[in-house]
């Protein structure tokens, strides 16, 4: 007995309770009472049969002395039968003892797992360790799978905002058919567990209804479902499954499971919290930057926007006292030169502060085209007489190219002419004595095709993506013959109100191609623009 109880000691590793050393005891009791009676019933039976034995040497021919022989081997037998039931019971009560120690060891294996991770987590609340969301749901995932000897286990999080069940964590076998899953508050199993707060064991061929919510490409032994509640809230749903595996999840798993998912809901509400805390701090740092940014664009805009703004003025005022000073003595041709050059520097400011008005306005969304049809050709040589005499003043030469029976196409005319002159006058600004400036239109499969091409220095390839922006121009770059920044920050949106796009190919020391592309389907007549204009507008405020 001792040798037993140091082996129940030893068996799974762990010392033998109370309740299994009375179990061992019991059942060594019943053996040494079974073997008493045994013996007890031998002995009686041979003691009896020595008297019969010597009556039938007396008297050969006593019937009674055989009858009384017969019964006595017919004992005999009984005892024997007797004797291998209750060996056989013995085994059955072995068994079950067996049984009720393995259950017993693995109960206490799993109380100690998941209350070893209990403690970890509440050590790491109690220290305000900083671990994130997922991080903490992985050591879930994987701690409850070793505990309760499961082959795969998932937790789906509570979104508040699209009120679903999202997976966020999944380990184990198959552990794919887990991954990426969202379910609604009462669908599926894990919906059902979520809506109710209950906690549902399921094993394979159940007759429960929720079974037929398992994949019948998987062999789910036995599941087990929970909430993780903090309070009457439920944060989410603690999935584990036994896969191919022999034996099925009990109530004492669901128990233990339910002490553990009150310590784990608390810890993923607060990792939720912190993870909202951190993105809100990194949104707020983000804003930050984007203040920050838009200081130094707003300085740059100043310093540019003040300088452009105050040089034309200065000519207005200078012409303008010039002609007040000198009426009598200028003759008619001079006279003629400064009214022609005091109106070049009014449109000249008159041109920038509409830039800055339409800049605004489409920032706002308030911008509306007046849309007409009109030939793309004829607005490109409008914009080309507009710039002629720029282009003149900077010795630049100006080509026009355009490709024969263009379709007409449904545009507001002020604003894509005033997008073809902020791409010519870029082209100017830039472009070097005695060069080149060409405009062509041409028709593409989809698209027709404004293009401006010059021979200025070109872009380098890392400024490619921001000289579309607001102020996107290099303030290192800058020089005096470089505009505000928001020239090609126009010809870009009011683009895209039309429903095209920008772009621009370039080498550095081999000059600039900006182009446009206006879709054809501008060409048919739908009666809806301002609806569309106003969609245009409303996705243009959602890009910015």
């Amino acid at each position: 007995m001792e040798k037993a109880l140091s082996e129940g000691r030893m068996e799974g590793g762990s010392e033998v309770t109370p309740k299994r050393r009375r179990l061992i005891l019991s059942g060594w009791t019943l053996w040494a009472v079974n073997f008493a009676l045994l013996l007890a019933m031998t002995v009686a039976v041979v003691l009896l049969h020595i008297p019969v034995i010597k009556a039938l040497e007396a008297e050969p021919e006593s019937a009674v002395l055989q009858q009384t022989y017969y019964s006595l081997v017919g004992l005999s037998g009984l005892v024997l039968l007797f004797c291998l039931m209750i060996v056989m019971r013995q085994n059955d009560l072995n068994r079950v003892r067996r049984e009720l120690m393995n259950e017993e060891i693995e109960t206490d294996a799993v109380r100690a797992r998941l209350m070893e991770l209990s403690a970890l987590f509440q050590v790491s609340t109690t220290l305000n360790l900083q671990l994130r969301l997922d991080t903490v749901l992985e050591i879930i995932v994987r701690r409850v799978v070793s505990a309760l000897m499961a082959q795969q286990a998932s937790i789906m999080i509570y979104n508040p905002e699209s009120a679903e069940l999202e997976t966020r964590a999944s380990y184990g076998l198959e552990s794919e058919f887990a991954r990426n899953a969202r379910k609604k508050l009462g669908e599926g199993i894990a919906g059902w567990v979520a809506q109710r707060g209950q906690a549902v064991i399921l094993n394979h061929k159940t007759e429960d209804p929720l079974s037929q919510h398992f994949k019948n490409d998987r062999i789910i032994t036995s599941a087990l479902s929970l909430p993780l509640r903090v309070g009457e809230r439920c944060v989410g749903v603690l999935n584990v499954n036994r896969i191919n595996h022999p034996e099925h999840f009990h109530d004492q798993h669901r128990r233990m499971l339910e002490i553990f998912a009150e310590h784990v809901g608390a810890v993923i509400d607060r990792a939720q919290t912190m993870e909202r805390l951190g993105s809100r701090s990194r949104e707020l740092e983000q804003d930050n930057q984007r203040l920050g940014e838009l200081n130094r664009m707003k300085d740059l805009f100043l310093s540019t926007a003040s300088h452009e703004l105050k040089t034309p003025l200065s000519s207005v005022i200078a012409y303008a006292e010039l002609l007040s000073d000198n009426d009598e003595r200028l003759e008619a041709g001079q006279r003629r030169e400064f009214l022609r050059r005091l109106k070049s520097e009014a449109d000249r400011l008159l041109s920038l502060i509409e830039d800055i008005l339409d800049v605004t306005r489409i920032e706002s969304g308030k911008l509306v085209l007046k849309r007409a049809r009109i030939a793309l050709p004829e607005v490109a040589h409008s914009a080309v007489e507009t710039t002629r005499s720029l282009a003149a003043k900077r010795r630049v030469e100006l080509v026009e190219k355009h490709e024969a029976d263009l379709p007409t196409l449904r545009l507001d005319e002020v604003k894509i002419r005033q997008v073809i002159v902020n791409l010519l006058v870029n082209a100017f600004r830039y472009s070097p004595d005695g060069g080149k400036v060409t405009l062509s239109t041409e028709r593409e499969p989809s698209y027709l095709r404004i293009e401006v091409a010059d021979q200025g220095p070109g872009i380098k390839p890392e400024n490619t993506t921001h000289i579309f922006e607001l102020f996107g121009q290099d303030p290192s770059e800058a020089t005096d013959s470089t505009g505000v920044g928001i020239g090609l920050h126009l010809v870009k949106r009011l683009s895209e109100l039309h429903g095209g796009h920008v772009g621009v190919i370039s080498t550095p020391g081999q000059g600039s191609r900006f182009w446009v592309r206006l879709p054809l389907s501008l060409a048919a007549d739908d009666g809806n623009d301002d609806l569309a204009t106003l969609l245009a507008n409303a996705h243009l405020e959602e890009a910015a």
